[in-house]
């Protein structure tokens, strides 16, 4: 009778090698639109004394200190996984990464509007159309060695 063997730890390092580079390319693409559409100023006027316009209702945060935007960045989780967003890893992440994405907890000296925060941003990227067009282009780009 005959068995069919497999070698998982070859399996996996030679998926790691093909897919590594995709799996980065889409860590690349999330924080590189993100750095993009946080490093403008908005279009809202809600606060004039910020150092740059707001951003209105719907629009990603504008960019004010620049300690999220320096936060954002991807790193591996493994060769199949990438972490993307706001990263400690990559510079001291500020409270207001927390506190535009979610409600005020109770006694919470950073005050926020609405249900979900004062300018949700990461939840916001999750549906972004624009990047899903981007990541689907990334992974063409860097997978097309799979065709």
């Amino acid at each position: 009778m005959n068995r069919l063997v497999i070698d998982q730890s070859r399996l996996q390092a030679a998926l790691a090698a093909q897919l590594g580079p995709v799996s980065e390319a889409m860590g690349e693409t999330v924080a590189g639109f993100l750095k993009e559409k946080m490093s403008k100023s908005g279009s809202g006027i809600q606060h004039p004394g910020l150092p740059r316009p707001s951003s209105a209702v719907g629009e990603y945060p504008a960019m004010q200190d620049g300690a999220l935007v320096r936060s954002l960045g991807h790193e591996a989780v493994n060769a199949f996984h990438q972490r993307a967003g706001a990263l400690n890893s990559v510079a001291p992440v500020p409270p207001e990464a927390h506190a535009l994405e979610f409600p005020a907890p109770p006694g919470s000296p950073i005050k926020r509007t609405g249900p979900k925060g004062a300018r949700p941003w990461a939840s916001k990227a999750l549906t972004d159309t624009e990047l899903r067009q981007r990541l689907v282009e990334a992974v063409k780009k860097r997978g097309a060695r799979f065709r």
